[in-house]
C-alpha cells in the first residue's frame, strides 16, 4: 500500500498529495477516494504551468483534511494519510481553535452597562473565535447581541468586520438591527439601510468602515451577479438574519447571498430552525461558511445525506444524515456550531402548556371541502365552482376552506406559453369564519387577559379582527400591508409598530399577526397565550410564532398557553403531522433527539 502525502502550500490555500512510488492504478484509486469528499480536487502545475498527474491539489480546509484522514485509513482505498510537517503544525492549531474553550471576551466587547448571561458570554466567544458560524439558538436567547459582541470582540483581536452588510427578512427586522446596534456597539458606525435610491450611494462609498442593513428581497435585486453592488463591496462579515430564507439553492435570494458572502472572513447564519423541508436546506448556508469545501449540493448529499427514490420520479426524497457518517459531520462543523435550547439556559422562563381545540365546519361548506379534497373541485353553496390544477393550490385552498366560508371570481388571463386564455380563480374569504367563533369562545374564557393570534392567511387574520372588534376587544394587527377593517385605517408599518408597542403596554386586548409579519423577530410577552389559528406548512413560520411570547420578558407568567385551533377532518390535521416530519430532520442538526417528540407539544 503506497503512502500518501500532504503538504501545505506557500500561500496557504491548498494542500499538494503525492504518492512517491504509486503506479497508474494506485493514482486511479486515490483519486476514486478524493471523488468522495465534498470538496472538489484538480491536478497539480508545474512551474512552467503544465499539467503534473502525479500531484493532487485539494483546499486546504478543515472539513478536507477531515475527510482524507477518514478515506485513507487502509480502508481499502489504496493508500495511507501521512501530513507532512507543514500541514500538521497547521491541522493541530485547527483543532485546537475548533476544539478547545475560546479565550474570554475583552473587557471592553460590550458597554459596562450591558449585562450579559452566562452562557451570552461563553457564545460570543465561540463567534470571535470561530468567525464563521451557525447560531442556531432557540429564539428568545439573544441572537442579535450574540452576533453583535461576538463580531465586536472578534474586531478587537485584530479581525477586520467592515464593512459589514446584514441582510434581514424585512424592514421591521432591519430597524430592529439599527436600534441595537446603536445601543449596543457605539464605537461602531451608524447603519445604513440599503434600499431605495440610497442604494446607489455604496458604488461612491471610499471610507469602507459601514454597515449595510438590507433585505433578502433587495439582495436578489442587487447580488443577481458576482460583480453586482452588493458582492462588490466585499464585505469583510456578513450577518444572514434568519437564514433559514436562503435554504433553496436554487432561490435567487439563496444565490445572492452566497454571492455576498464568498469572501467575508467573517460569516454568522442565524436561525433557529435552519431546515424548513428537509436536510438540503443545510447546503447554501455550508457555501456562505466555506465555499472550496462544500461547491455543490451532488457532492455534499452523496457523502453525508441518506434519500430514497420519489415513486413519482422528482427529485430524490431526502432522510437525513446517514447515521454512520454524522459524526464526520459534525468534525467537519467543529467550533462552527453554536446551539443553545431555551429550556438549558433560561430555567426562570415558564413552562409551554399546549392543548387543542377543533372547531366544526357547518355541512354546506363542508361538502365544498370534501369535494376539493376528493376531486379537486370544490362545489361552493352559493352554486359556484372551485377547480384547483396542482398540488400546492389543492393545499392552500383546502386551508382556507377549512378556516372559512369563501368567494371566487373568475378572469381569463392569456397563458404566458400558449397565448390562450386560461381562467384564473381569485379566492376572497368571508364571514362566516368558524375559526375566528371558535376563537372568541376562548377569549371568553380568558377575559383580562391578552392574547396573540396567529394566521397564514391575512383575509383570515382580517375577518378575526372584525369578529373580536364587535365583540369589545381591543384589537391590533400585525400583517402584511393592505386594508385594516372596513371603515379604519390600512395596515402599514407604522400601524403595525404602534399596535406592537401598544400591545406590550397592556393597551390592547387581542394582537392578530400573520406568520409572515408576526412570527419572527417580535416581542410579544404582554400575552401569556398564543391562538394559533393556522400554522405555516414551513418549518419556520410553523413553530417561531408561539416563541413571541415565550422569551425573556414572560417570566411574569406561571406558564405560557399554545392553543392549536385544528378544524376537524380536514387539512389541519396533516399540517401538523408535515412539521412533525420536518422537524425530525433540523433535530438530527440540532443533536436533539427529543426535539420531534416536544414538537407541538407532543400532541397529535
Amino acid at each position: 500500500m503506497p503512502a500518501l502525502f500532504g503538504e501545505l502550500s506557500a500561500d496557504g490555500q491548498s494542500i499538494a498529495l503525492v504518492a512517491p512510488g504509486a503506479d497508474d492504478w494506485d493514482v486511479k484509486l486515490i483519486a476514486a477516494g478524493l471523488d468522495r469528499l465534498t470538496a472538489a480536487w484538480t491536478t497539480g502545475r508545474r512551474a512552467d504551468g503544465s499539467e503534473n498527474p502525479d500531484v493532487l491539489v485539494v483546499p486546504a480546509t478543515w472539513p478536507a483534511v477531515t475527510q482524507i484522514g477518514a478515506a485513507f485509513t487502509g480502508n481499502g482505498s489504496g493508500a495511507a494519510w501521512h501530513p507532512l510537517p507543514g500541514l500538521a503544525g497547521w491541522i493541530m492549531a485547527e483543532w485546537e481553535r475548533r476544539n478547545c474553550p475560546p479565550p474570554p471576551l475583552p473587557e471592553d466587547a460590550y458597554p459596562p452597562w450591558l449585562k450579559l448571561y452566562g452562557y451570552q458570554e461563553q457564545d460570543a466567544a465561540a463567534i470571535a473565535t470561530a468567525g464563521k458560524v451557525l447560531l442556531l439558538h432557540d429564539p428568545g436567547l439573544g441572537k442579535t447581541i450574540l452576533s453583535i459582541v461576538g463580531l465586536e470582540a472578534r474586531r478587537l483581536a485584530g479581525h477586520e468586520i467592515f464593512p459589514m452588510i446584514i441582510v434581514v427578512p424585512n424592514w421591521d427586522i432591519a430597524r430592529v438591527w439599527d436600534e441595537h446596534i446603536r445601543e449596543w456597539a457605539p464605537g461602531w458606525p451608524g447603519p445604513v439601510f440599503h434600499k431605495g435610491t440610497a442604494r446607489a450611494r455604496v458604488r461612491g462609498w471610499r471610507d469602507r468602515r459601514y454597515i449595510l442593513i438590507t433585505t433578502y428581497a433587495t439582495a436578489r435585486m442587487d447580488a443577481r451577479h458576482a460583480g453586482d453592488l452588493l458582492p462588490g463591496v466585499r464585505p469583510a462579515a456578513v450577518i444572514a438574519d434568519e437564514s433559514h430564507m436562503i435554504g433553496n439553492d436554487r432561490s435567487r435570494q439563496s444565490q445572492a447571498v452566497q454571492r455576498i458572502a464568498k469572501h467575508a472572513g467573517s460569516f454568522i447564519a442565524a436561525s433557529g430552525t435552519l431546515i424548513t423541508h428537509s436536510m438540503k436546506n443545510i447546503h447554501p448556508v455550508l457555501v456562505c461558511l466555506d465555499h472550496r469545501s462544500y461547491p455543490a449540493w451532488y457532492r455534499t448529499k452523496a457523502r453525508w445525506i441518506a434519500t430514497r427514490a420519489d415513486p413519482g420520479g422528482g427529485d430524490d426524497i431526502i432522510l437525513g444524515l446517514r447515521p454512520e457518517m454524522q459524526k464526520e459531520f459534525f468534525r467537519c462543523l467543529a467550533g462552527q456550531i453554536v446551539r443553545r435550547a431555551k429550556a438549558d439556559v433560561l430555567e426562570f422562563l415558564p413552562p409551554k402548556i399546549y392543548s387543542v381545540r377543533r372547531p366544526e365546519m357547518p355541512p354546506e361548506w363542508r361538502r365544498a371541502y370534501e369535494g376539493m379534497e376528493a376531486a379537486m373541485l370544490a362545489e361552493l353553496p352559493d352554486g359556484g365552482e372551485l377547480p384547483v390544477m396542482s398540488i400546492l393550490a389543492q393545499l392552500t385552498r383546502l386551508s382556507q376552506l377549512a378556516s372559512s366560508a369563501a368567494d371566487v371570481e373568475v378572469t381569463y388571463e392569456p397563458d404566458p406559453d400558449t397565448g390562450l386564455l386560461v381562467p384564473h380563480y381569485h379566492v376572497t374569504l368571508k364571514r362566516p369564519s368558524w375559526k375566528a367563533e371558535s376563537l372568541l369562545g376562548y377569549l371568553a374564557e380568558r377575559e383580562g387577559l391578552p392574547t396573540a393570534v396567529f394566521t397564514e392567511s391575512r383575509q383570515l387574520a382580517m375577518i378575526t379582527g372584525e369578529y373580536c372588534t364587535e365583540a369589545g376587544l381591543r384589537t391590533g394587527f400585525i400583517t402584511g400591508p393592505g386594508p385594516g377593517l372596513p371603515g379604519g385605517p390600512p395596515v402599514t408599518q407604522r400601524t403595525r409598530e404602534r399596535d406592537k408597542d401598544a400591545f406590550q403596554a397592556g393597551q390592547l386586548d387581542v394582537i392578530i399577526c400573520t406568520a409572515g409579519a408576526g412570527g419572527m423577530g417580535i416581542t410579544l410577552t404582554a400575552a401569556n397565550a398564543a391562538a394559533m389559528l393556522q400554522r405555516s406548512w414551513q418549518l419556520d413560520l410553523g413553530l417561531q410564532p408561539e416563541d413571541r411570547i415565550h422569551r425573556p420578558g414572560a417570566e411574569r407568567w406561571d406558564h405560557v398557553e399554545i392553543t392549536d385551533f385544528v378544524t376537524l377532518g380536514t387539512i389541519d390535521q396533516r399540517r401538523r403531522e408535515v412539521l412533525k416530519d420536518k422537524g425530525a430532520q433540523l433535530g438530527q442538526l440540532l443533536r436533539e433527539p427529543g426535539f420531534v417528540r416536544s414538537l407541538l407539544g407532543g400532541l397529535k
